[in-house]
């Protein structure tokens, strides 16, 4: 059982707090107390108030932030410039993750999962955990044939620097995006503004990949693009596809079409952040095979 101390209170602290009592009712976790700035009682809810410098200094595994999400990470520096390990700070917000389990949480995060998608699946997952990017596939989006053939080599082209290859009209948006040039595979930095900030986030965060543990993630309506992902050496990956299937990485969500209407892909955006239920997340990236959350 893990050991933690929240830290501030506030809206999240009361969005969470039956969740945290039913991992702490599970035996996952237990806490230790909350910290605040000014104490003002000895107890709530059950868990004993101190201050923050007390509370920091108590044997926890885990520090829990309960201050408003858009601070998160700014109180997780600000807790590093002191010393502590940031990662051993989570946001209290991971425990409103659908079939949310602590300990899977803490295994997950201690993989270092670096997860490589096609389109928005990736951003929309790591915001979900609260967790660092690992990867450059971020705010971006690759056309199904081109990430074949980059997941087919993926250390040689993750071994190159992209250039500018031009610019194309976002209709959703309204505005023109540009369009990055790996070797010969197009990156369409559709969330950028500039090729100069696309080209700086993608070299930040491809030094943070860990190619020891990469779960692999695309999207497509075609049998052939299927099939050939299915070849791919990948151990974790799983590819969303709208009709019933053989491969057995392949999911088909042909059973929420009377669910969802639009565009496939837009379901599966739908699906990771959380419009949509269909799989325990957590499973899924811990390599579990019962991740589905239908029968």
């Amino acid at each position: 059982m893990y050991k933690a101390v929240i830290i501030y209170m506030g809206a999240a602290y009361e969005n969470t707090l039956n969740a945290i009592k039913y991992q702490e009712l599970l035996g996952k976790i237990k806490i230790l107390g909350v910290g605040v700035q000014s104490p003002f009682a000895s107890y709530m809810d059950g868990y004993p108030l101190f201050s923050l410098e007390a509370a920091l200094k108590k044997e926890w595994d885990y520090i829990l932030i309960a201050g408003q999400e858009a601070n998160f990470e700014q109180m997780k520096h600000l807790l590093m410039r002191i010393g502590i390990n940031g990662e051993k700070v989570f946001s209290v917000n991971i425990f409103l993750i659908p079939e949310f389990d602590f300990e899977k949480y803490v295994e997950l995060m201690n993989q270092k999962v670096s997860i490589l998608s096609n389109h928005c699946w990736a951003g929309f997952t790591y915001h979900m955990l609260r967790a660092e990017f690992l990867s450059p596939f971020i705010n971006m989006f690759i056309e199904g044939t081109d990430y074949i053939k980059l997941l087919g080599n993926f250390e040689e082209y993750m071994s190159l620097d992209v250039s500018y290859y031009g610019s194309a009209y976002e209709p959703n948006l309204k505005r023109e995006y540009p369009i990055g040039l790996l070797g010969d595979v197009k990156l369409h930095f559709n969330h950028y503004q500039t090729f100069e900030d696309a080209k700086e986030k993608w070299k930040i965060r491809k030094q943070r990949i860990n190619f020891n543990s990469l779960f692999v993630e695309m999207w497509t309506e075609s049998e052939e693009i299927a099939e050939k992902f299915s070849e791919l050496p990948f151990k974790q990956k799983i590819i969303f596809v709208p009709f019933e299937t053989k491969f057995e990485n392949a999911i088909s969500l042909k059973c929420l079409d009377a669910m969802w209407e639009g565009e496939f892909y837009s379901r599966v955006n739908g699906i990771a952040n959380g419009q949509l239920g269909y799989y325990d997340l957590l499973k899924l990236l811990n390599g579990e095979k019962n991740f589905g959350r239908y029968q």
